[in-house]
């Protein structure tokens, strides 16, 4: 009879060690806890790994609209600097060509006279006629009974009548 119960016995204990295994029969809770707990672990690693999936291509997208952002402005920062050029080159266009007038129009005084003009008249080019002397170290244009001497004003070379 040992032997029977024995038997028995071992059978029995295998098919409950059996039935523990089956999903839809819960006998011990602890192999549950466990299940769940490796559930709840993968579904952490899933959000965990979506998060950070998420977080890395907002801040992408965050740097690329910084990074367009930056060009833009550079790109209006040239525009300005290019019209603030534009609008200096007017100017000193509009500055020279006042400077031309100005300078036609005392040539043109100048030039019906016929006489001598006063020390210090200044005009951009000598009358047709002029002879060169050197007097005292400096050059002299005599032209008409003028003498001019050669001077810059600003970059611009100019002649000054003068006394020898």
């Amino acid at each position: 009879m040992k032997t029977k119960s024995k038997i028995a016995v071992l059978g029995v204990c295998t098919i409950l060690m059996l039935l523990m295994d089956l999903p839809f029969l819960q006998l011990v809770e602890e192999a549950e806890a466990i299940a769940g707990v490796r559930r709840r672990t993968a579904r952490r690693t899933a959000v965990v790994v979506g998060s950070a999936t998420a977080a890395s291509a907002s801040a992408a997208t965050a740097s690329a609209n910084q990074q367009a952002a930056a060009a833009q402005q550079q790109a209006a920062t040239a525009t300005a600097e290019a019209e603030a050029a534009k609008q200096q080159a007017a100017a000193a266009q509009a500055e020279a060509e006042a400077y031309k007038q100005q300078a036609a129009a005392a040539q043109a005084a100048a030039a019906p006279a016929g006489g001598t003009l006063p020390i210090g008249t200044v005009v951009t080019a000598l009358p047709a006629g002029c002879t060169t002397m050197n007097s005292g170290g400096v050059e002299y244009h005599s032209c008409g009974g003028n003498y001019y001497r050669a001077a810059f004003q600003g970059s611009q070379l100019v002649y000054v009548t003068a006394q020898p």
